[in-house]
């Protein structure tokens, strides 16, 4: 079930950004406007990588199934993204431009390449 853009309450959006690997998937999001679910893993583990020196491999894993079962559904059922799960492409939702405002202040740094 999706909720429409006038339902998306200021509470609802910080909630949803006070995580930060949901934050840098929208800031990244944001700055390229499509990604698939292994690249998203990839750069948000690379990410943590570098702010907690910790294994690569081990993080994206973790963070692929952190995305497929809670922050992809979760940012869908807002339809903050679309999720394709055959091919694993995210794209912004209709409501992406509601956060996108709060997306901005989060300040952070976002690998493009």
């Amino acid at each position: 079930m999706s909720l429409q853009r006038d339902t998306l309450e200021p509470e609802t959006v910080y909630s949803l950004l006070a995580n930060r690997v949901r934050g840098y998937l929208l800031s990244y999001l944001s700055a390229t406007n499509r990604t698939t679910v292994p690249e998203a893993a990839r750069r948000i583990a690379n990410w943590q990588r570098e702010a907690t020196a910790t294994t690569f491999e081990s993080d994206r894993t973790a963070v692929l199934v952190q995305l497929i079962h809670n922050h992809l559904p979760r940012l869908s059922q807002y339809d903050i993204v679309e999720y394709d799960r055959t091919t694993e492409e995210i794209t912004p939702g209709s409501n992406f431009e509601a956060v996108a405002p709060y997306v901005s202040d989060l300040e952070i740094s976002v690998d493009h390449q």
